[in-house]
């Protein structure tokens, strides 16, 4: 079966925030405290490719898809207000490769669980440096980098992987200098 994963990383105004966080909130921290065991095992797996069913199992990719109505009116209402990440993979979850591809150490900066979060603008803002530097990558390391994300997503485009080490910090610094708040979220629509 054939499905296509995606990720979104939008700004949005503080009162959609405001009526996300209550829904989306206790979903991601549920999450984050059921995979606490889990997420122990990543980070001290061996350097080689983990088991991929695992790993995206811990991710949760299906973890709002109950609420894909919510997250596709907001993507639709706020997608033309300016810059926001959007990836994705045939056969596999973007928020999945990045954190593969940046190892645990870098990808657990990022705030929330594996991609879904409902950030305040304060949070947004004290996060940012975080976020800078776990994708402040030399060249080397970003040839490494995209490596992973290449083999841990088999059938993602050149410029979706490029979304996922490029747009991440411009998105975050604009939702930071706009004083909006930011949702993530990966998706698998039917």
């Amino acid at each position: 079966m054939s499905f296509r994963g995606y990720w979104v990383v939008m700004p949005v105004p503080v009162d959609v925030v405001a009526d996300v966080a209550p829904v989306f909130t206790p979903l991601i921290d549920a999450q984050a405290a059921a995979g606490r065991e889990g997420l122990e095992r990543w980070r001290h797996e061996s350097p080689g490719r983990p088991d991929v069913t695992e790993l995206h199992d811990l991710a949760a990719p299906y973890l709002l898809d109950d609420h894909l109505d919510v997250l596709f009116g907001i993507w639709g209402t706020h997608e033309a207000a300016g810059t926001f990440l959007e990836s994705s993979c045939r056969k596999g979850y973007p928020a999945v490769g990045l954190a593969h591809a940046l190892r645990a150490e870098r990808f657990l900066a990022l705030p929330g669980w594996f991609g879904h979060f409902v950030l305040t603008p304060q949070e947004v803002r004290a996060t940012l440096p975080a976020v800078q530097a776990a994708l402040d990558l030399t060249p080397d390391q970003r040839s490494t980098v995209e490596q992973r994300l290449y083999d841990i997503l088999d059938e993602v485009s050149e410029e979706d992987a490029a979304a996922l080490l490029d747009d991440l910090v411009p998105v975050w610094r604009r939702a930071a200098a706009t004083g909006q708040g930011l949702i993530g979220a990966q998706a698998v629509p039917c």
